[in-house]
């Protein structure tokens, strides 16, 4: 690139262009990997969910390439102001980053991201050119990155009421008898009620993010005037519920047949199917809405764009050279402070060291009355395969626990399924209206202190388990207060019944009662690794059955059950150290 054509803003060489493009976009790149890299592994982890995103960026270059003749009918003017955004995003990011705990989450990061790819598209091709390289811009940034689990949590357990309440009308319209029930419609049959339960991931979330996107790209190109736009980005909400019910319907319709194929992966492609007819109906709410105001003026004729070439004012080598200084420096500093405040944004895997099923079917007097599986959509649902549910019971005629674990580790947003809301949809009545954490007596026989682990400024707890391969092996129990997170529920089928969930978490070797709780434990910018393990217990009985008894009877299971659940968690004190071979250090 020839210093006379930048001060002439003569046409550039597309190769010395194409070049400054990739050392910019490698720098980025680099300075934001840990949140790219975490986008990146979401979107083909969940691809129902998040796949949408990988297309966004070139949707985005769509866009642009739409408007080349209108960009660069002009030499692209430089503007120093976009190095000031860019500096602010990075500022952002780094606050976010090396923050406030609280603030630690990829969406605010994402803000500090978006505005260094709205300051790098001002620096090199100045305010002109912004006129029609905003849109794309923020195209890319607001759709192009995943969305938490909590900022949807809300939405998504409204959107399957509604789809549940959907399904049942629509059921019946077309004459199956059916009974709703908080988020399951039953369809009555001779041999039997048929559940069809709407899922989280039946919601219609994801296909609701995905019509947004999809709106806004439609409504941008196919449609002229703003309130057709607007309208049209609107009527994604709609036209999402109704696909979505339908897709709802037929699942039911095919259940009545086969129940398999409510499940698995049938289940999956049902739901694939039904994104065909819904892209054509939402075609054709764009027809009827570029039809809907007929005009008596001719329409425009297409202009051909002309053939242009890449010119650029006389700032372009000095923005070029302070935007790589700024962004490599900003590299630099933030890797020397994220290590001098022992942040680590990328949390490294932690496997179990045996699989949960290894806990064993008898625990003192509790025996395995029942083992329970999970299909495919269940596992979706979850965000895990290493899970066990099973049902214990005390004796031949004791009380029976639903015991669930369910383990995570390497996620990005850590909000796992918990009985105050799972219950809730599945038609159980909240007796008590929020869940209270409960202390129970965690009473292990033949723990002793004396191990060298140190958590929380307090030694670690041992016991002696049988191990997996024969003989026996030391386990660290976990440090923190025995709090369950309880909650009392009614059955509306069997009201005299009494039902208490609780359950807890164990995190980094750590108890903690509350999601909110393990993220800022595990999660914690201090910590290099993270996991965490759902401990869930379900008890029902009769009207005696309070939260004394409930509390009794989860003391003796859990603290014969804690031993062996520590045998197959990691053992926090070899990860610490090093010495646990199954962990990347």
């Amino acid at each position: 690139m020839s210093t006379k054509a930048l001060l002439s803003g003569q046409p550039v060489r597309p190769a010395a262009a194409l070049l400054a493009t990739a050392a910019i976009l490698a720098i980025f790149i680099w300075l934001f990997w840990a949140f790219i890299e975490q986008q990146v592994r979401f979107a083909i982890t969940k691809q129902a969910d998040w796949g949408h995103t990988l297309v966004i960026p070139f949707i985005a270059g769509w866009f642009i390439w739409l408007n080349r003749g209108r960009i660069l009918a002009e030499p692209l003017r430089p503007s120093l102001t976009g190095l000031f955004v860019v500096f602010a995003g990075v500022a952002w990011y780094s606050f976010v980053a090396l923050g406030p705990e609280y603030l630690r989450h990829h969406n605010v990061m994402g803000v500090g991201v978006g505005a260094v790819i709205f300051g790098l598209v001002l620096a090199f091709c100045g305010w002109r050119a912004m006129r029609w390289l905003w849109f794309p811009v923020a195209y890319l940034v607001i759709f192009g990155q995943t969305i938490s689990d909590r900022f949807l949590d809300i939405v998504t357990f409204k959107l399957q009421g509604i789809a549940t309440v959907g399904a049942e009308w629509g059921l019946s319209l077309i004459g199956y008898e059916v009974t709703r029930m908080a988020h399951t419609v039953y369809i009555h049959q001779p041999s039997g009620d048929v559940p069809v339960n709407i899922a989280e991931a039946c919601s219609g979330m994801r296909m609701l993010v995905a019509f947004f996107a999809l709106g806004v790209a439609m409504a941008y190109r196919g449609l002229d005037q703003v309130w057709q736009r607007v309208l049209l980005v609107a009527m994604a909400v709609p036209t999402a519920i109704f696909v979505n019910v339908l897709r709802v319907m037929t699942l039911g319709v095919l259940s009545t047949y086969d129940s398999g194929f409510a499940t698995g992966e049938f289940h999956t492609m049902v739901g694939m199917l039904w994104l065909i007819p819904a892209f054509f109906i939402y075609l054709g709410v764009m027809w009827i809405l570029r039809n809907l105001v007929v005009s008596d003026d001719e329409p425009a004729a297409e202009i051909e764009e002309p053939s242009v070439d890449l010119r650029f004012g006389p700032r372009v080598k000095a923005v070029f050279i302070s935007g790589v200084a700024l962004m490599i420096t900003a590299g630099v500093a933030f890797s020397m402070l994220a290590n001098a405040l022992n942040v680590h944004l990328r949390k490294s895997p932690v496997p179990l060291r045996d699989s949960l099923s290894l806990i064993p079917s008898s625990l003192g007097e509790w025996n395995v009355v029942h083992e329970g599986a999970f299909d495919s959509a269940m596992i979706e649902q979850l965000g895990t395969e290493l899970t066990i549910s099973r049902l214990y019971q005390a004796g031949s005629d004791g009380p029976i626990v639903n015991f669930h674990l369910a383990y995570y580790t390497d996620t990005v947003d850590p909000i796992p399924h918990v009985p105050d809301r799972c219950m809730i949809a599945a038609g159980m009545e909240g007796i008590t209206a929020e869940p209270e954490n409960l202390q129970w007596a965690f009473e292990v026989d033949g723990a002793q202190s004396g191990s060298q682990l140190v958590l929380d400024e307090a030694p670690v707890d041992m016991v002696e388990v049988p191990a997996v391969g024969g003989g026996t092996i030391d386990v660290h129990m976990p440090a923190g207060e025995p709090l369950l997170r309880a909650m009392e529920f009614r059955d509306a089928r069997q009201r005299d019944n009494r039902i208490w969930a609780g359950y807890f978490f164990i995190t980094n070797g750590r108890m903690r009662p509350s999601p909110s709780e393990v993220y800022r434990t595990a999660y914690a910018g201090s910590e290099q690794y993270a996991y965490y393990c759902k401990v869930q217990v379900v008890f029902s009985g009769g009207g005696s059955f309070d939260k004394d008894e409930f509390l009794r009877v989860s003391g003796d299971f859990l603290s014969l059950a804690m031993p062996y659940i520590m045998r197959s968690l990691p053992d926090w004190a070899n990860v610490l150290s090093g010495k646990d071979p199954q962990v990347e250090h």
